[in-house]
C-alpha cells in the first residue's frame, strides 16, 4: 500500500503523485483486476479523491497511459542544434533509457494487458507517428513515399518490440541495444536519402 494520504501539496503535484501510483498499479494488476475502492485503498487515499481527479476508474487508467506516452514523446525530442546522426543517437538513447527505468509499465503497454485496448493503442500510435515525423522533418522530407513510411514504421516497430523483449529476457547491455537499433536504421536511411535525391 502506498501512502498518498493528506499532505499539503498543489493540485498538480497531487495529481502527478496519483499518476505515478497508477503506473505501478496498472503495470502490476492491469485495468480490471481491482475496483476503484480497492485501488483507492491500496493508494492510501479516498475513492472520492480519485474520482475528483480522474472522473472514474477508466479515466484514471487512460490518464495514466497518457502520462506515459506524453513523457516518452517529451524525452525523445531530438536536440535541434545537433546534426542528424548525433540527434538520432540521442533520441534512441533516451528511448532505451526510458524503457530501462520504466520497464514494468512499458512491457504492460506493448505486450498486451493495457495495450489490448483500442484507445491505448491510439496513444501508443501517437508515439510512433511522432517519432516518424521527427525523423522525416530532420531529413527535410515533406512528402514521404509509401515505401519510406513503411520503412520508418517498420524500424519504429522493431525498437518498440525489441525493447519489450529486452525488458522480459534481457541479454544485452543498453549500449549494445542502442548500437543495434542505430545500425538497423541504416537501410531505412538509404531509402530516405534516395528519396531526397530523386
Amino acid at each position: 500500500m502506498m501512502d498518498l494520504g493528506p499532505r499539503r501539496m498543489t493540485t498538480e503535484a497531487r495529481r502527478e503523485q496519483l499518476l505515478a501510483f497508477g503506473r505501478r498499479h496498472f503495470a502490476e494488476h492491469g485495468y480490471e483486476a481491482m475496483s476503484m475502492d480497492a485501488i483507492a485503498d491500496r493508494a492510501g487515499v479516498s475513492k472520492g479523491l480519485l474520482y475528483h481527479y480522474f472522473g472514474n476508474q477508466r479515466g484514471f487508467y487512460m490518464e495514466t497511459v497518457r502520462s506515459v506516452t506524453d513523457e516518452v514523446i517529451a524525452i525523445t525530442e531530438p536536440p535541434a542544434e545537433q546534426p542528424f546522426d548525433q540527434a538520432f543517437r540521442v533520441m534512441v538513447t533516451c528511448f532505451v533509457g526510458y524503457v530501462q527505468e520504466h520497464s514494468a509499465i512499458y512491457a504492460a503497454l506493448v505486450r498486451g494487458g493495457l495495450g489490448s485496448d483500442t484507445e491505448v493503442n491510439e496513444l501508443l500510435d501517437r508515439v510512433r507517428t511522432t517519432t516518424m515525423s521527427r525523423i522525416l522533418e530532420r531529413l527535410g522530407i515533406r512528402r514521404p513515399s509509401a515505401l519510406s513510411q513503411i520503412a520508418i514504421y517498420g524500424w519504429v516497430s522493431l525498437i518498440e518490440n525489441g525493447c519489450a523483449e529486452w525488458t522480459a529476457a534481457g541479454g544485452a547491455s543498453p549500449s549494445r541495444l542502442i548500437d543495434f537499433f542505430i545500425s538497423a536504421f541504416e537501410p531505412v536511411l538509404e531509402v530516405l536519402q534516395s528519396e531526397q535525391r530523386s
